[in-house]
């Protein structure tokens, strides 16, 4: 027995728990950084530079400094630049972030708030504009009204110029335009009277947005024969994604050259540029375009409607299908995932195509005693969606449209059953069916016509599997006849919110007035999109807002989203994107 005791008792010396401290961890080595938790303030582009020291810890509490030994890094980039030990704030951004020390083992980190406040003059002005309104009381029946933006609009942080216009009917000769928040607060003085507009540049509305905290917007007028008294405008809310919108848009253009043009969202002080340079354009007149998922394809139709098919590999202009001779027709078509193999459509008569010469796949079939148009293929590539209709005038002019899917096997180059989403009915046929990037829901167009250029056209939007009925994005469509067609969605996913509320975007082209300023036509808009708010049954968009680097005399049509704007080729051979080869992209 004392023999098993003995034992028992060394099994728990030796088993038992040798940390005497119960669960807690060994003291471990850690940095200090300093100065802790400081608040700068940028004013009117006067960088702030501020040092930092940073103090390794050991396990015994001894200190040493390792300033110039560790990495000194921003969690927001865009809030200033480092040379060594030195941070220059340079008000690129605003709002709370973290300076973080590291010498590869061992970390630390300490709090920066940047505040950036600022005011520029739009024009010839009184060199004491500011003071004239800080001094001004405020007095009824003296303000202007806001005319662009709608209030309440969702914009990303890369959106390019944000303007504002405002009307006045007061008197004033004097505005004060005011973008503010917690945060920042950049103001523009502009002397005018009547209507006008005022444009934040690219980099301002970067700033404005970086703390991912709503903006009040204001504008106030006084006339300089009698400053004493003002008027400000009633606060209007601009709310931000909580990332940027990716991706690039390609879409067709009438002037300064007819053709296609593509806008990059990743470099928003780049301007839109012609895909085909100077006499490099195959014809006159270019039809539909659709573009591959990755952006590495381009498939066209030449000579207008029902003319030649083609692609183009889009790094280098190399012809895919050829047109010169043999050639082949359609008037829409849609790529699958990969970009291997397209879907057109002639005279009502969809084909499953290779990309690399066009042959024909599979033939597609419709419904008995129907004709096909508008084809796209899901972002997953397992269902196609098309319109039906017995009344084709052309492909690209149709009417008593309805929204069908079916499924795809990529693998077999088939298709299943045909199943109504969206049936024709009177006063409202439907076209143009898009996919949301995780393949859940259909926006399409619906006009009281046909699919071309209707002034009825609205934006609607319906659960993809059919489970919920047709929902109009109203807010997005606002009122009047306003020809908001060929809605199309960003390719990638957003958030909003402390909530991460889920959301996505899409542009349409609309006849919509823009503000004060006239635009030659047609336009591209863009509108916010909540995919909960929809599942809810609500009206799932916000206020649209125009894509501000088109030009105001061009009519732009047909906006087509890419993963990536591809502008040549690396060495090895891989795509090269604009944002890969623009110093300062945004990512």
């Amino acid at each position: 027995m004392r023999t098993i005791l003995r034992l028992a008792l060394l099994f728990v010396i030796a088993c038992g728990p040798t940390n005497r401290g119960g669960d807690n961890p060994p003291p471990v080595s850690h940095l200090e950084v300093a100065p802790p938790d400081l608040s700068v303030t940028v004013i009117n582009n006067a960088a702030v530079i501020q040092g930092y020291t940073a103090t390794l810890v050991d396990p015994d509490g001894n200190r040493s400094d390792v300033t110039s030994t560790v990495q000194f890094t921003l969690a927001n980039a865009s809030f200033g630049a480092w040379n060594g030990a030195s941070l220059t704030v340079t008000g690129g951004g605003a709002g709370p972030t973290r300076i973080v020390a590291t010498d590869g083992t061992v970390t630390g980190d300490t709090g920066l708030t940047v505040y950036v406040k600022g005011s520029r003059n739009d024009g010839a002005v009184p060199p004491n504009a500011d003071q004239l309104f800080a001094g001004a009381t405020e007095t009824a029946g003296h303000a202007p009204t806001i005319a662009y933006p709608g209030d309440g609009i969702l914009v990303p942080p890369n959106l390019g110029d944000f303007d504002v216009h405002w009307r006045d009917n007061s008197g004033n000769n004097l505005f004060e335009i005011t973008l503010a928040n917690q945060y920042v607060d950049l103001r523009i003085y502009k002397a005018s009277a009547g209507t006008a507009f005022t444009t934040y540049s690219p980099v301002e509305w970067y700033s404005l947005a970086s703390p991912r905290t709503q903006l009040a917007l204001t504008v106030a007028g006084l006339n300089t024969a009698s400053p004493t008294t003002k008027g400000t405008s009633g606060a209007q809310h601009v709310d931000v994604t909580n990332e940027i919108v990716q991706g690039g848009m390609y879409y067709w253009t009438t002037q300064p050259t007819q053709g296609i043009y593509r806008y990059d969202m990743s470099t928003p002080s780049v301007p839109p540029s012609s895909f085909f340079m100077p006499g490099q354009q195959p014809t006159n007149c270019i039809g539909c375009h659709g573009l591959s998922k990755d952006g590495t394809k381009m498939a066209l139709t030449l000579d207008s409607g029902d003319g030649r098919g083609t692609i183009f590999n889009v790094a280098d202009y190399s012809v895919l299908v050829p047109y010169a001779s043999n050639p082949q027709y359609w008037n829409f078509a849609t790529f699958n995932p990969d970009a291997s193999k397209l879907v057109t459509v002639y005279h009502g008569a969809m084909s499953l195509r290779t990309s690399a010469g066009g042959a024909i796949l599979a033939p597609i079939p419709n419904s008995t005693g129907y004709l096909a148009t508008h084809p796209e293929l899901s972002p997953d590539g397992a269902m196609l969606a098309n319109v039906e209709t017995t009344n084709d005038f052309y492909d690209f002019q149709v009417s008593d449209g309805s929204i069908v899917t079916r499924p795809f096997d990529s693998n077999a180059n088939s298709f299943g059953a045909i199943k109504t989403i969206v049936a024709n009915a009177p006063g409202a046929s439907n076209y143009y069916p898009s996919w949301s990037p995780d393949s859940q829901w259909i926006l399409f167009t619906r006009t009281t016509g046909n699919s071309y250029s209707d002034p009825s056209a609205q934006i609607w939007v319906v659960k993809a599997d059919g489970t919920q009925p047709p929902v109009q994005l109203s807010l997005a469509d606002s009122t009047g006849t306003l020809t908001s067609s060929w809605a199309r969605w960003a390719p990638f996913q957003q958030s909003f919110g402390a909530t991460n509320e889920p959301v996505f975007y899409l542009t349409f082209s609309t006849t919509r007035p823009f503000g004060v300023r006239a635009a030659g036509g047609t336009q591209i808009w863009m509108s916010p999109f909540f995919p909960n708010r929809a599942a809810a049954g609500h009206d799932p968009s916000g206020p649209a807002f125009r894509m501000p680097f088109q030009v105001l005399t061009t009519a732009n049509h047909i906006a087509q989203w890419t993963e990536a704007v591809v502008i040549g080729r690396k060495a090895d051979g891989s795509p090269l994107t604009q944002a890969e080869a623009t110093p300062g992209a945004l990512h």
